[in-house]
């Protein structure tokens, strides 16, 4: 009996058919991927933020010491900038040893990248946020400021945030790196920017105590006295106008605590 030929042509196509479809599934997830953040470029300028006065009270920095303590430190800084790092190294370690550890000050960062002069200083904003996330923003800040020579003349400066993020310790597995090559924290820096600017902040590092916006960056011996005068109940010298009390930052929450 002669049977009839099986046509050729539809089950030659098949295996094609099914590399096709693997290849476009594969495309699909790949951008996927990039618009929910992972894989992508990293965020590295401010985004736009619509900010009235009842979110800039709501705006959230990074603080340590005791939520009760008398006096609040308010420093708004950018990772990038050269007298910031000074004031890291020499005057921000006293501030925690005698001021923050006897209970006399909490101490809160806020984000202020200058971005018309300093390209990497966004991303660098948005890379201490992601090492908050596993409560080593203070060892990042540490970090980076250490470092600060090294990448601020980089173009592209996230493999070194990297490094610098297993320095301070950040779990491995890719969740610092995947939160730095992405969008996550842009809105919340930029909103940092935004609360600065309400409070007239045209220059890093700014210090606010007690709600007063300092003239210049004190010393640590006038910082310190600052404070005690402050907890005695003393007028503080040398200090600019008051900020308007309902564009004050916003008290410490439990979210200000989560990054000690």
């Amino acid at each position: 009996m002669t049977r009839k030929p099986a046509p050729r042509g539809r089950s030659s196509l098949a295996p094609l058919y099914a590399i096709l479809g693997v290849v476009a599934l594969g495309g699909i997830g790949l951008l996927l991927y990039q618009f929910s953040g992972g894989g992508g470029k990293p965020v590295t300028a401010p985004v736009t933020v619509v900010m009235d006065q009842a979110k800039l009270n709501r705006v959230q920095g990074t603080s340590i010491g005791r939520p009760d303590a008398p006096v609040v430190i308010y420093e708004f800084a950018d990772f990038q900038c050269p007298g910031c790092g000074q004031f890291a190294s020499m005057v921000a370690p006293l501030i925690k040893e005698r001021l923050v550890q006897p209970g006399k000050v909490r101490y809160v960062y806020y984000d202020f990248p200058l971005i018309q002069l300093h390209q990497n200083a966004f991303l660098a904003a948005r890379a201490g946020r992601c090492a908050g996330e596993q409560g080593k923003f203070w060892e990042f800040h540490d970090v980076i400021y250490g470092q600060q020579p090294n990448w601020s003349t980089e173009a592209d400066p996230s493999d070194l945030f990297v490094e610098y993020g297993a320095r301070a310790g950040v779990a491995e597995g890719g969740r610092f790196e995947e939160c730095l090559r992405s969008d996550k924290y842009a809105r919340e820096v930029s909103e940092s920017m935004e609360l600065g600017k309400s409070l007239g902040v045209q220059g890093t590092p700014t210090l606010i105590v007690n709600g007063r916006r300092l003239a210049a960056t004190p010393n640590f011996a006038d910082l310190e006295k600052m404070v005690d005068d402050a907890i005695a109940g003393a007028p503080a010298a040398g200090t600019a106008p008051a900020a308007p009390a309902a564009a004050a930052p916003a008290p410490a929450t439990p979210a200000d605590t989560a990054a000690r």
